[in-house]
C-alpha cells in the first residue's frame, strides 16, 4: 500500500494495489484502486476510482465516482458525477447527479437530479437532461455547418 502524499507537488509515478492521496498532487498513478481527496492526479490508470473535492487530468478506469470534484478526460466503465464537473467521457454507462459534462458518450446514461450537459451521445437516457445538443441537433448543425461552409467556398473561388 503506498503512503498518502501531503506535498503539494509529487512527480512521481506511484504503481501499486491500493493509492489513497489526500491534499497534495501527483503526475501518474497505475493502481487497482484509488481514492483522492482534495488533491489532484495528472494521469491515471486504475480499477475503482472515487475522486472527492479533487480533480484528475485523464483517467482510464472501470469505474469512476466523482464527487464535488472534475475529471478532464476519461474512459470508464461506469462513471458517476455526483455535485461535480466531467469534461470529455467515453463510458460503457453513466450517472449524472446534479452535475455538469461537457460532453458524453455513452451506451446507457442516468440522469438523477436537474444536471446539464453540452453534448450527449447515447443508445439509452433516462431522467431529465437538460442538453444543448443531442444526436438530432449534432447532426443538424453538421449539415448546417457543411451547407455555410460549402456557399462560403464556392463565394471565395475566382472568377
Amino acid at each position: 500500500m503506498t503512503e498518502p502524499s501531503t506535498r503539494a507537488q509529487d512527480p512521481g509515478r506511484r504503481d501499486g494495489g491500493t493509492f489513497r492521496l489526500e491534499r497534495g498532487g501527483v503526475s501518474e498513478v497505475t493502481a487497482d484502486s484509488v481514492e483522492v481527496r482534495m488533491g489532484g492526479i495528472g494521469r491515471l490508470d486504475a480499477g475503482d476510482v472515487f475522486v472527492h473535492l479533487g480533480g484528475v487530468g485523464a483517467a482510464r478506469a472501470d469505474a469512476l465516482s466523482v464527487e464535488w470534484g472534475s475529471v478532464g478526460a476519461a474512459a470508464v466503465g461506469e462513471l458517476r458525477v455526483t455535485q461535480g464537473i466531467a469534461s470529455n467521457v467515453l463510458a460503457r454507462e453513466a450517472t449524472i447527479d446534479q452535475g455538469l459534462v461537457r460532453s458524453l458518450v455513452a451506451w446507457h446514461v442516468t440522469v438523477a437530479r436537474p444536471s446539464a450537459a453540452l453534448v450527449v451521445l447515447a443508445a439509452r437516457v433516462d431522467g431529465e437532461v437538460r442538453a444543448l445538443l443531442d444526436w438530432r441537433g449534432a447532426l443538424a448543425l453538421g449539415l448546417g455547418f457543411g451547407l455555410v461552409a460549402s456557399i462560403a467556398k464556392a463565394l471565395r473561388r475566382p472568377r
